[in-house]
């Protein structure tokens, strides 16, 4: 086991901690809010988007601390992170704006580049296919 597999392991639980926060918040209270703030933004079809972006938020980021799925997901949350910046954080500007989207948006890519199989169900599947494809048990 490498140094570098624990790291981004526990990089790929908090993301995920934080994105079923995030998703769950958008419920709190009742999803009116949410709607309410997305209508603000004349994003189209508020009341579907609102329900939309947080139950990707709380899947992906279920799946995430699983390591299920885990480059596909990052991809998704990725979309929903450019969405984010460009309907909500640009003009804010870099401090007290897209700083914390921007980061994510990176460590997210790198889940999407090298993945993470330490700690996690695609770790496990990878090496059940191996097992299957050599024809070991």
């Amino acid at each position: 086991m490498m140094k570098t597999e624990v790291g981004i392991a526990l990089v790929r639980l908090v993301v995920g901690v934080i994105f079923i926060a995030h998703g769950l918040d958008k419920f709190n209270g009742g999803i009116e809010g949410t709607v309410a703030f997305f209508e603000s933004l004349s994003i189209p079809s508020p009341d579907l988007m609102a329900v939309v972006v947080a139950l990707v938020e709380i899947v992906a980021g279920l799946a995430l601390l699983l390591g299920l799925l885990t480059r596909l997901m990052s991809a998704i949350l990725m979309i929903v992170m450019i969405g984010a910046v460009y309907m909500v954080k640009l003009d804010q500007g870099f401090i007290g704006g897209f700083e914390f989207d921007l980061l994510l948006f990176v460590v997210l890519l790198l889940f999407v580049i090298n993945g993470s199989l330490f700690m996690a169900l695609d770790g496990f599947l990878t090496k059940k296919k191996k097992r299957q494809r050599f024809g070991r048990r």
